[in-house]
Order: C-alpha cells, then sequence, then structure tokens
C-alpha cells in the first residue's frame, strides 16, 4: 500500500486578523480531506491519513519556525492586517472589552519575518482578501499548486458551514466586504491609547504599507483618551512566557523526531 504523505496548510497571524475567515475559506473553496472544526495548534496529528489537511492557530507563528523549516510538507498562510484594526476589533464572546493589543501584534509581526523568504509561506493581507477574494484565492493556488479550487472565495458564504465557534470569531456568517477596513476611526480614544504606549506603531504602518507618513495621527489631536480593557495584558506575563516557550521547544523537538526531519 502507497504511504500517504499529507500536505498541511496551517494558518497563523495575530489575533482578530481574519485567520478564522481564510481558515473558513479554505476549509470550503479547496479540496481537501479534513480540517480542524475551529484552531488546532500544529503540534496536534490530523485523525486518519489525509492527504491534504486544513489546520488554524494564530499563536503559532511564535513558536513554529523550527518544525516550517525542517517539514516541507507544511505549508504557512500568514495573515497580516492594519494593527489600527487588530487592537480596536472586538470579539463577539467577549463583549465590553477590545480582545487584542499592539504588543500582541508586534510580536507576531516579527516572529512572520524569519519565514517569508521560504516557498512554503505566503502573507496574505486581510485589506487584500476582503476587496479582492478572488484575486486572492488565485495568488495562495499559484503558490501552492497542490490546492484545486472547488468554488470561489466571493461565494463561500453560500457553501460554508462553520462551527458555532468559528461564527463567533467572525461575528458572524455573511458575504465578504471590506467594510471593516477603516472601522478602526470609530475607535479613536483606543488608538491614541496604543500609540501613546507604542510610539512605534507609526513606523510598521508605514513599514507595512498602511501609511505614507505620520500625518494620519492628526485626527487624534483632541480626542480624550480614557481606559480601555482588554483580553491581552500591556505587559507579557514573565514566567508564564517563560514556561510556554519551554514547553513549545519540548513539543518541537518531539515534533521533528515524530516525522523524522
Amino acid at each position: 500500500m502507497k504511504n500517504i504523505i499529507m500536505k498541511r496548510l496551517h494558518i497563523v497571524g495575530c489575533p482578530r486578523s481574519g485567520t478564522t475567515l481564510m481558515m473558513e475559506l479554505c476549509a470550503t473553496c479547496f479540496e481537501n480531506n479534513g480540517f480542524c472544526s475551529h484552531e488546532m495548534n500544529i503540534f496536534v496529528e490530523p485523525e486518519g491519513k489525509p492527504d491534504i489537511y486544513f489546520s488554524k492557530k494564530p499563536s503559532d507563528i511564535k513558536y513554529i519556525e523550527k518544525v516550517f523549516k525542517k517539514d516541507d510538507n507544511l505549508f504557512l498562510i500568514y495573515m497580516m492586517r492594519d494593527p489600527r484594526s487588530v487592537v480596536t476589533s472586538i470579539h463577539r464572546s467577549r463583549s465590553g472589552e477590545y480582545f487584542c493589543n499592539y504588543r500582541v501584534w508586534k510580536t507576531c509581526n516579527d516572529a512572520s519575518k524569519n519565514l517569508e523568504d521560504n516557498f512554503r509561506f505566503i502573507c496574505i493581507r486581510y485589506e487584500d482578501l476582503v476587496q479582492y477574494p478572488d484575486k486572492v484565492q488565485l495568488q495562495i493556488m499559484e503558490r501552492f499548486s497542490f490546492l484545486k479550487k472547488k468554488c470561489s472565495f466571493s461565494k463561500y458564504e453560500q457553501f460554508a458551514n462553520p462551527s458555532k465557534e468559528s461564527v463567533n470569531a467572525m461575528n458572524g456568517l455573511r458575504p465578504i466586504n471590506n467594510n471593516r477596513v477603516k472601522g478602526w476611526l470609530k475607535h479613536l480614544p483606543r488608538i491614541k491609547s496604543e500609540l501613546e504606549k507604542h510610539p512605534e506603531m507609526i513606523i510598521d504602518l508605514i513599514e507595512n504599507r498602511y501609511e505614507g507618513d505620520s500625518k494620519w495621527t492628526d485626527i487624534l489631536e483632541d480626542v480624550i483618551l480614557f481606559e480601555h480593557k482588554c483580553r491581552y495584558p500591556d505587559k507579557p506575563p514573565l514566567f508564564k512566557n517563560m514556561e510556554i516557550k519551554f514547553r513549545k521547544w519540548l513539543k518541537s523537538r518531539c515534533y521533528i523526531s515524530k516525522h523524522k526531519l
């Protein structure tokens, strides 16, 4: 019997950058033998012997470099989104607070830079996806030739069957549109607060082509600051982070050993 070598397409990125949408698009619009219902980290093996499997875990971008560079059958889609949109995004399950902050966005963005030269890695901008979904679908297929189209990204909501968790993360199943690209303009106190803590955001916006200069900050001049609740703390929990990094290091070693890489 022929030994099946699985190709795994894994979706990563900062939380609230469109990873759930991308996961649902891939699972619905590309031929595959299986996919996770919502989230599944890279160290969890799919059941059975699929030849093409889709999974998603946003935070894996921070820990996946070692196994990604050794596993030729692992492919990554990294979702990039304007940090102003990320820090002002609200998850349906956590009403009354913002979900993410600039610190987390920066950590994920920096981690992605170590992978971008690999042909098995592709960065997709959320803003491009919601404006030109079919063009982005073609871009992904051209990079990953093993993917076969079932239906168009622009029509995915007609065929998708997302889990309850995915529906909550996307704040509902609906046609793709770009209505939220400038949604951060409705949350200027939050933007000003994050900018005062992280003035380097201005440089990141320019380097990632979201702004041409710092002139956009003029809209914040008369904005009044107030406290905002957020799922993630402003400072990373030191000992917890050390423990997580150690566990991910051990799991990376096990992954490499198990896959004989």
